[in-house]
């Protein structure tokens, strides 16, 4: 799984044939569909593995921390900002796969959906508790504010793979928590 991240991440779906993933793991095509019926079903297991990766790691931090709720969401993300410059730009596996693939395969737009709504189940309730504290607008509902902050940052981490620069999802991130949604 880890192996098939780190490929379809760098070179796409597309990109990625399945000789590719069975050399790198030295593993007969013969064996692989033993666990998997097509590329299309590991890459929709990828998905749910990469995701699960990623909701743990934000429900660890979540749950660690006494931090209000919107310096909870930067930590989160800054967090993802450092991987970056340290793994380099490879951008958000699911932002990837859905601008590549979208709706073209059904099985992986399922993952997609699911990985998409347990991280906004997460957000939504950040979102909600820095409204009752006074820290972010409530004239727009918790999942309206989730769903905008998702969007641009996924548009940032495009911009980002053209011109490899990590300024702009720190502007993105600091923008909308500290200006956009916030109380005025």
């Amino acid at each position: 799984m880890e192996q098939g991240i780190e490929l379809i991440s760098e070179f796409g779906y597309h990109g990625t044939g399945l000789k590719k993933i069975l050399d790198k793991v030295k593993i007969p095509k013969g064996s692989f569909y033993n666990y998997f019926d097509s590329k299309e079903h590991y890459v929709s297991e990828i998905i749910i593995h990469y995701s699960k990766d990623l909701i743990n790691r934000i429900d660890t931090y979540i749950d660690s921390t006494n931090d209000d709720p919107v310096t909870t969401m930067k930590n989160v993300y800054y967090t993802a900002i450092k991987e970056i410059e340290i793994k380099g730009q490879k951008g958000c596996l699911l932002g990837n796969l859905a601008a590549e693939i979208g709706l073209s395969s059904e099985q992986c737009a399922i993952s997609m959906n699911e990985a998409f709504n347990k991280w906004k189940i997460r957000f939504v309730k950040l979102i909600e508790k820095a409204q009752k504290e006074d820290l972010i607008r409530d004239d727009l509902t918790a999942e309206t504010l989730t769903d905008i902050f998702w969007d641009t940052w996924e548009g940032s981490l495009l911009r980002t793979k053209i011109d490899n620069n990590t300024s702009d999802l720190k502007k993105t991130v600091d923008v909308i928590l500290d200006t956009l949604f916030v109380v005025k």
